[in-house]
């Protein structure tokens, strides 16, 4: 069957498709590197899983964890910006379980914080840890980068007791260039067809994740793309289908036909 393809107004928007992505190997597709256990010499690396994704083909986690642990990736920033990191995870245990830990640096390593109390630095969850969530939930956390600063540790921590740990498609990007104003070149971009058959071919301006939710708005597939390729619909049931395109700084969405 001929394919048609549409381009639909944007119907939800969390940036523009042009931010900058300044994490390398976000979503651990290329293994660990240049993640690392740490910043504290005790913690260990977290194991790479194949089986328990958010989107593409891996995630990280600690299958169990006998002792504080976590990992991190240091990135230079500049003094006065607004940096946003986002990330999926899921998390299971006594509800002490997990925490976003991350810190801005000066040159000589020592942290600076841009709050008078360290505790209501967003970057860090002192007053709080990550909720328990069975299903693969984002977190997003902002905070602007005070004078003195020149990188960041985008950091997470598990702890004593945890029995699930996992993490997924980090984001670090410049809150300055997430401005919305382009965000409808991003949706001009993308391209799919409307009516489906087993398949859904999405044409993207670059890699994205895109989810099927049926009529009563539950997500019956998730799947991390590059532009041109096909998600496999011949399971799904004949009927409408909403699906949306994420490539971590914008989202548009679609109504799609299921044949």
């Amino acid at each position: 069957m001929k394919k048609i393809f549409t381009i639909l107004g944007v119907v939800a928007i969390t940036a523009t498709a042009f931010s900058q992505e300044l994490l390398v190997n976000p979503g651990f597709e290329s293994g660990l590197t240049p993640w690392a256990g740490g910043p504290s010499g005790s913690y260990t690396a977290p194991v790479v899983s194949t089986t328990d994704v958010h989107t593409g083909a891996q995630s990280v986690g600690y299958p169990s964890v006998s002792a504080t642990t976590g990992f991190f990736q240091n990135v230079p920033v500049v003094a006065g910006k607004t940096y946003v990191i986002s990330f999926w995870y899921k998390s299971a245990g006594d509800e002490t379980d997990t925490r976003l830990w991350s810190v801005y640096k000066n040159a000589d390593g020592a942290p600076v914080y841009t709050t008078d109390d360290s505790s209501t630095d967003s970057f860090r969850t002192n007053n709080g840890y990550l909720p328990s969530v069975a299903a693969w939930t984002k977190h997003t956390a902002e905070m602007p980068a005070g004078a003195g600063v020149t990188n960041l540790d985008v950091a997470v921590r598990a702890y004593t007791g945890a029995t699930v740990a996992q993490f997924d498609d980090f984001s670090l990007m410049d809150k300055a260039t997430m401005a919305v104003s382009d965000v409808s070149n991003f949706d001009q971009q993308i391209k799919m067809n409307t009516n489906v058959g087993n398949a859904l071919t999405v044409i993207l301006p670059g890699r994205a994740t895109v989810n099927i939710f049926n009529a009563d708005g539950k997500l019956v597939s998730s799947n991390r793309i590059n532009s041109g390729e096909s998600i496999n619909t011949s399971s799904l049931s004949k009927g409408m289908y909403i699906v949306t395109v994420d490539n971590g700084s914008a989202k548009v969405s679609r109504k799609v036909m299921k044949n």
